[in-house]
């Protein structure tokens, strides 16, 4: 499976999604692009969606609370519709990888037990001058790995990362 610059894996057996891409960008600047809230809020989300962080401790045990709100009017029903989430850092290994638990949440930051949770582990591999960003989503159950790619987070996330090359280029 594959979305444009993006290469999408699905592996049922370990209920992983591995979306990967590869940005003519230093390791530094795509560190500072998930640890930087200011250049987090400038790309986490699709195209057409702004994200503000409530919180932003970027540090291990650090929490992340944000929400993502659809600003585009062409996208009809999602405009005006708001998003939480909350983040929490389970892993640093500076310019290497991260681990984090992300759970949809509402405004306070109360963890949505109906929606399905993941751990996040997103790896960045130098490549010369360019970096490959491997991120990996675990989940709990096939369902819930199901549930998530049907609501849309191949799209989602490979709208995001042409974002993300947006802001590495400026």
């Amino acid at each position: 499976m594959s979305t444009d610059k993006v290469k999408v894996t699905k592996d049922t057996k370990n209920k992983t999604l591995t979306i990967e891409r590869t940005f003519d960008a230093p390791v530094e600047k795509l560190w500072r692009a998930y640890t930087d809230q200011e250049w987090f809020e400038k790309w986490w989300g699709p195209e057409g969606w702004k994200t503000t962080a409530t919180e932003f401790d970027f540090r291990l045990g650090g929490r992340l609370h944000y929400v993502m709100e659809c600003v585009d009017k062409n996208q009809g029903e999602w405009y005006g519709y708001k998003a939480w989430s909350l983040m929490v850092v389970e892993s640093i290994d500076e310019l290497n990888s991260i681990t984090i638990q992300d759970n949809f949440s509402d405004a306070e930051g109360n963890i949505d037990t109906k929606m399905p949770s993941q751990k996040f582990i997103v790896e960045f591999v130098k490549e010369g001058n360019k970096t490959r960003l491997v991120s990996r989503s675990v989940l709990e159950t096939i369902e819930e790995l199901e549930q998530l790619i049907q609501m849309g987070m191949v799209e989602g996330f490979s709208s995001q990362l042409n974002r993300l090359e947006r802001l590495l280029e400026a």
